[in-house]
């Protein structure tokens, strides 16, 4: 297995499942780091599309992966209003990217904007709706399990790196009913786990400094 295969891999697993179980608990801590992930998959991704790069295959790839993930990590971690259109923003360019690149639509520019456009219809409507926190517990209990299984599949040698390419849930998609399964039930397990552990204390995430209420 290639040395970016483990990393990805593991931090996948690792971030993934810390999302997926507590990313309303723990929500002003893992979302930066949801960002981090969620931005060096997207940015290696633009390296390949744009720049004609291999996915993670490159210097380039893994600096515009690196530089945009602790871009939008950091501005997460400051900024109530970029946060949120990353929540939803993530889940929706990742749902475009994947599903689109699945239907048979080749890499490109084409995808990445696509991506975009639905990422950006998702962040509006989590803004609109005033960030719910049953939408936060699903939001991160799914995009958290299909990320920790494409961890798992990568380390067990079930999927390449280079799968990614059409993001964490087009790569699920395009590797069989395990890997899809895998997804639902961890996504349903840790979406009722964050139900169960938050219970009806919390009912929004109000601006002022990240506080529920």
């Amino acid at each position: 297995m290639s040395l970016e295969g483990i990393i990805i891999g593991l931090l996948a697993i690792g971030i993934g499942l810390a999302w997926a179980f507590y990313g309303l608990k723990l929500f002003t801590i893992l979302l930066p780091l949801w960002a981090f992930f969620f931005g060096l998959i997207a940015g290696a991704q633009w390296g390949a599309d744009i720049f004609g790069q291999g996915f993670f295959a490159s210097v380039l790839s893994w600096g515009i992966g690196l530089v945009f993930g602790l871009v939008l990590a950091a501005i997460s971690f400051f900024w109530y209003y970029a946060a949120i259109v990353i929540l939803g923003g993530a889940v929706g360019y990742a749902l475009g990217v994947g599903f689109f690149e699945w239907l048979g639509f080749n890499p490109g520019i084409l995808i990445v904007i696509i991506g975009l456009v639905l990422g950006a219809v998702f962040a509006v409507a989590t803004f609109a709706l005033g960030v719910p926190v049953l939408l936060v517990m699903a939001f991160s209990a799914f995009s958290g399990a299909a990320a920790a299984v494409n961890g798992i599949l990568i380390l067990l040698g079930q999927i390449k790196v280079d799968d990614l390419h059409s993001g964490i849930f087009g790569s699920l998609l395009s590797n069989g009913i395990i890997g899809i399964g895998l997804f639902l039930v961890l996504g349903v397990v840790a979406l009722f786990w964050q139900i169960r552990d938050v219970g009806t204390s919390i009912t929004s995430i109000e601006r002022s400094s990240y506080q529920y209420a």
